[in-house]
């Protein structure tokens, strides 16, 4: 396919890809507005519900790495038919509010169906689309704008009918069984939009514009695993992964710190899809002049003085709108980073054909973040009240920051001459 150009199959592709790819996560990590709905629907200690997101992460993260042979490996069609379908499946088994043991086992089952069969293939689904219309960097942007739009459209409509249920474990039935629906609806979209494989392996294509690989499993991992830049991508990658995800996933909550309300809670975790795009949106314009890796390197920056301040400001209603304000930032800045941290991998001259593994590497260790910090965080508010429980984390969140930094300055020093190469080339077209 000529690149810089699309075809209308192409975009059907891009926008499942965005769109399904927050309907899919949506159920596992919408605590930020449901999460006082969740403890009390499930009828589980703050703990608990820590340890359900801890099974989902740790088999997450091996996930991500089988993910990674994976999506390298087998028709896109059926990887993506099958992540919809049982997650969608699962969300609505969740529904129902079973025991907590096979809610644990759930948890473990999509575990398996965002990870193995589906993340890793997005991505590089993504990558491709990239190819196709002759931007990478562009095309990582456009699908957080596209992932955010659609959270704003679909989860501030489904909170808005939320908050008029009496009963708040009936509301939260209402938006597990919505998004069950949605994602076996996507599920059977994609039998009819994504391809087999075959179509993308055209004779004559050059090995940087190869899409599957024919090296052994073994081989491509061990040869990536021993790329020094790879490795530092994973650590740039981490420490501001973690940072958004648990503002991310908390914030509703940290706002009771400030006197919310529930359903007020259930309103201010909107703001996560609302300002994420603004974020994406604004790296599409600025990476290609700068480059991902300098736009990591300053977000991570203005998030450590951000942590900083809500670390220090009173824990007050009176203080409400300057956390709310800080908040706003804070989500925009992380729609920018999650849009670029993983076509670092160009900047460290990763070719296409080693896209599944390399991002599912990146990804097997970033999100393991997901497994252990729900438990710790539980395990907080559990032992301290709300204010100290927070104060511990936000100082876990400033060690992280500092670790991106570190990160970004080694490879950006080592790889000097291949970024800006890089730059030249997309500012070239």
């Amino acid at each position: 396919m000529k690149k810089g150009r699309f075809t209308t199959k192409a975009l059907l592709q891009f926008l499942v890809c965005g769109l399904g790819s927050f309907a899919i996560f949506y159920v596992l990590f919408c605590r930020a507005s449901f999460y006082d709905a969740f403890v009390e629907a499930m009828g589980v200690t703050n703990t608990q519900f820590g340890i359900c997101y801890a099974v989902y992460g740790w088999i997450a993260v091996v996930g991500y790495l089988v993910g990674a042979f994976v999506a390298d490996r087998v028709a896109p069609r059926w990887l993506m038919f099958i992540s919809f379908t049982v997650t969608g499946i699962c969300n609505f088994i969740l529904g129902l509010w079973p025991s907590y043991g096979v809610t644990l086992a759930l948890y473990g089952i999509m575990g398996v169906s965002t990870t193995v069969t589906f993340w890793d293939c997005m991505l590089k689904c993504n990558r491709i689309f990239g190819r196709e219309i002759g931007d990478e960097n562009k095309a990582f942007s456009w699908l957080q704008v596209v992932r955010g739009i659609g959270e704003i459209a679909v989860s501030t409509l489904i909170i808005v009918i939320f908050s008029q249920f009496i009963n708040a474990v009936a509301g939260l039935r209402f938006v597990v069984w919505t998004y069950a629906f949605i994602l076996i609806a996507f599920g059977i979209i994609s039998i009819f939009v994504f391809d087999d494989g075959k179509e993308s392996e055209e004779s004559g294509k050059s090995e940087e514009d190869r899409v599957m690989s024919d090296e052994s499993v073994f081989r491509q991992t061990i040869r990536l695993l021993k790329n020094p830049d790879l490795w530092l991508c994973i650590l740039i990658a981490f420490g501001g992964y973690n940072i958004g995800s648990c503002f991310g996933s908390y914030f509703g909550d940290m706002a009771g710190c400030f006197g919310a309300t529930t359903t007020a809670m259930a309103f201010i975790g909107t703001l996560d899809a609302w300002m994420k795009p603004v974020g994406a949106l604004a790296g599409s314009f600025m990476t290609t002049k700068k480059g991902p890796t300098f736009l990591l390197q300053g977000v991570t920056w203005i998030y450590m003085v951000i942590i900083a301040v809500i670390l220090l400001i009173p824990k007050t209603s009176a203080f409400m709108p300057v956390f709310l304000g800080l908040m706003c930032l804070e989500i925009a800045l992380t729609g920018l980073f999650r849009s670029q941290k993983y076509i670092q991998i160009r900047e460290a001259g990763i070719p296409l054909k080693d896209t599944g593994c390399a991002f599912g590497i990146i990804a097997t260790v970033i999100y393991s973040a997901d497994a252990f910090m729900p438990t710790f965080i539980g395990m907080w508010l559990d032992k301290y009240d709300e204010v100290t429980a927070y104060n511990h984390l936000y100082m876990w969140l400033l060690a992280s920051g500092a670790l991106t930094i570190v990160a970004v300055f080694i490879f950006r020093r080592r790889n000097k001459a291949r970024i800006a190469s890089v730059i030249a080339e997309d500012n070239a077209k």
